[in-house]
């Protein structure tokens, strides 16, 4: 196949099977490269994990399940060197061209997935996210990209990254293909809305006026109540931030640990200073964050189990541009993580999706109780702005 988007791992192809009937006939699945498949290695961005991993002899079962529901396997895709970035750069294997707008990055850590997506090349991404990266990529290349509830999905053969934040997530083009997918993982179909959508004041007055306006537009034409709302924590987004990034770095540490000390060169510098970061952590200061997480968590619970959604914008500032300074990338990092981070804390599933007719990427999300996944996708199918614009592969 033909990939001037740098969006799949090159390695020979293997033979993958799929079922000729199911639910998910006729779509295509790419599948980032942290999960195992058959007659194929899994890199997780690294040359040396590549070096050490060997042919697998078994398919992760959440690759399975897509296989057998009838999706055709199409190429193990690129990601950030051991998932642990937001930007979608790999000093081994390279960055992904964003088909949206080649000049902006792809957004990370599954860019592959996203790009490929994109492009017109898979019509199901698998991907991985911990800190954002389903969201964040299918924000920048115009998907919609679902987190699915934390522990819902069978994560067997996935290599770990912070396992209290990992979930497998998705990135489709439109909602409908999001939806089969949703029925073949076994979520069980549901026609129930929320009693009202609620918008947190604190977020929304932190992004462009334009863009918010747009997006307040876009939930009002669901024909669901919109309730507004101070603040949905009484903790500052800046400090859930480091809680999340403190239990992050710590759990990403102790996932390398092994690599980082048999193999340091042959990590990224940037992201073996993460790593380094991670290990300096004492043990209260990790204490200290996940009691920060625990009165969040139960905050959000008796928020949303008033039958309730809450609205964010997926991003809160555009994406940098492929070539811009490590300082812009940094920046970037960490203003995201002060919204990506909200679902990862929780628990919660997000789905995020583009808002049609808007320029830029222009992504809103919507945050639901755990188990609501599907909730979410009938929340975004009636509102009547919402779409994917078409892609002109070039």
């Amino acid at each position: 196949m033909r990939d001037p988007w740098n969006a799949f791992m090159p390695y020979p192809d293997a033979d993958v099977g799929h079922a000729a009937i199911g639910p998910l006939s006729g779509l295509r699945l790419a599948v980032k490269d942290l999960f195992d498949v058959t007659g194929y290695p899994t890199a997780a961005g690294n040359a040396a994990v590549l070096a050490a991993s060997g042919i697998k002899p078994a398919t992760a079962p959440l690759v399975q399940t897509l296989l057998d529901a009838g999706a055709c396997f199409v190429g193990k895709t690129n990601t950030d060197e051991l998932a642990y970035s937001l930007i979608g750069g790999n000093i081994h294997f390279g960055m992904p061209i964003n088909p949206r707008d080649p000049d902006l990055i792809p957004g990370g850590s599954s860019s592959g997935s996203a790009v490929a997506v994109a492009a017109g090349l898979a019509d199901i991404g698998l991907g991985t996210d911990t800190s954002g990266s389903i969201r964040l990529p299918a924000a920048v290349n115009g998907l919609v990209g679902w987190r699915p509830t934390q522990g819902s999905l069978d994560n067997r053969a996935l290599r770990p990254l912070a396992p209290s934040f990992d979930v497998p997530g998705f990135m489709t083009r439109s909602l409908e293909p999001m939806a089969s997918v949703m029925s073949a993982v076994g979520l069980p179909a549901a026609n129930e809305y929320p009693a009202s959508i609620l918008v947190a004041e604190d977020i929304f007055e932190t992004i462009d006026d334009l863009v918010a306006d747009q997006m307040i537009a876009s939930l009002r034409s669901a024909a669901i109540p919109i309730r507004r709302i101070k603040a949905i924590a009484s903790c500052s987004r800046a400090d859930l931030a480091l809680a999340f990034t403190t239990i992050l770095q710590r759990e990403a540490w102790e996932s390398n640990k092994t690599l980082f000390e048999r193999s340091p060169g042959a990590i990224a510098p940037d992201i073996a200073a993460r790593l380094l970061s991670g290990s300096r952590l004492n043990n209260e200061e990790v204490r200290e964050a996940r009691g920060i997480v625990k009165l969040f968590s139960g905050e959000i619970d008796r928020l949303l189990c008033e039958n309730v959604v809450v609205a964010l914008p997926t991003l809160p500032i555009s994406p940098p541009t492929r070539d811009a300074l490590p300082e812009s990338f940094a920046a970037f990092r960490s203003a995201c993580i002060k919204l990506l981070c909200l679902s990862g804390l929780s628990g919660c599933p997000q789905l995020a999706f583009p808002i049609a007719n808007c320029a830029g990427s222009v992504s809103l999300s919507l945050l639901g109780a755990r188990g609501a996944d599907r909730m979410l996708v009938n929340v975004a199918g009636r509102q009547k702005r919402t779409g994917v614009a078409s892609i002109r592969v070039r």
